[in-house]
Parts: C-alpha cells; structure tokens; sequence
C-alpha cells in the first residue's frame, strides 16, 4: 500500500547501453575500491537534476504539469559520457562519479529550468547542479588508502576505458520514488515528461 509522501528525485535516464557500459568498468575497477566504497547497481544509474525529499504522493500530478512547462523550450539534445572524479573536489573522496562531456551545457539549461519550476513549488536546491552520475559512495566508518591515491586511481581506471561513441539522446526528465531497504534502494517511475519533439 503506498504512503502518503514518498522520497522523490527528478532525473534524465541512462540508455541500457550506457548502464551495461558503467556496469562493466564497476565490475573491473570495483575490487580496488570495494573495502570503502559501495558501489550503485547498474540499473540505478541516472543523472539527477534535483533531490526533492519527502514529497506528498498528491503532489505528483502538479510536479508533471509544472516540469512540463518549466522544460517546454527545450528539444532534445545528445549527451555523452566525460571523465571520472570524485566529490569533494578536493580531500578524502566521498563520491566517486563520471561527469558529463559534450552535451554538457544543455544538460545544465534543462537542470536550471526544472529547479527553477520546483523551487516555486517550495522545493529548495540543496547544492548546484553538477553534473554527473554517481557510481560509488563511501562506507561509514570505511578507512582510506589515502584521498590523493583514491582520486587518482579512481581516475586513471576510467581513463584508460576504450569509450566508442558513448553519448545518447535526452528526449525526456523522469519524476523518481526512492524506497530505501537494508539492501540498498528501489526506484520506481512515477511520471515522465518528454521535451518537445522528444519521443
């Protein structure tokens, strides 16, 4: 039986192919990370435009229609994959993550124009938009083989990736649940809204 409020996100999917691509290089490079950092399943892999909290499920139907017309002047545009980095920008790295190349700036046009919409509705942008995909989080209480080590292999790893024509089309942004279990979390599609001439 659904609650009354869920734990939402508003996102932009990953293609299979690209998921299927981040999955395999995880399953490389994860052996080197795993003692401190746990990695994200492949099929949860996306790039969030905002973290919206608790939200009340009667909401939803306002989110689509007010997503809608924030992203209405926006076709679709191609997105590629970029390098590997971590958060923060600097010290022991929380989040190990791949950014976004060509593409880039039309993926921040699209974030601006959906939190703008959403910070009318009272949702508050709880960072700046930085675009990437998340692929690993660090433990709690996890040690470090030291940040620069960390950052650098993490980095190298991704660098020496064969990346053929790893880009794709944006034709849509997706209204997340997030339901978190011991085992990690659930995402269920609760709406989409294509961009214009998006299929």
């Amino acid at each position: 039986m659904a609650t009354a409020t869920f734990r939402g996100f508003v996102c932009v999917a990953l293609p299979p192919d690209i998921k299927a691509f981040l999955g395999r290089f995880m399953a490389d490079a994860g052996p080197s990370f795993h003692t401190d950092f746990r990695f994200v399943p492949s099929e949860n892999l996306h790039i969030t435009l905002q973290f919206l909290g608790d939200v009340e499920r009667a909401m939803v139907p306002r989110l689509l229609q007010e997503i809608e017309q924030s992203i209405a002047h926006i076709s679709p545009f191609e997105l590629c994959l970029g390098s590997a980095s971590a958060f923060p920008a600097s010290g022991r790295p929380r989040v190990l993550y791949i950014g976004t190349g060509e593409g880039s700036r039309r993926l921040a046009q699209l974030a601006r124009s959906v939190r703008r919409a959403l910070s009318a509705m009272g949702f508050k942008e709880d960072k700046p938009f930085k675009p990437h995909i998340t692929l690993a989080r660090r433990k709690r209480g996890a040690g470090s083989f030291g940040a620069l080590d960390e950052r650098n292999a993490w980095q190298e790893a991704f660098a020496g990736r064969e990346k053929p024509g790893l880009c794709w089309q944006v034709s849509e942004v997706l209204l997340m649940e997030s339901t978190l279990y011991p085992t990690g979390a659930v995402y269920t599609q609760l709406g989409r809204v294509a961009l214009p001439g998006g299929q």
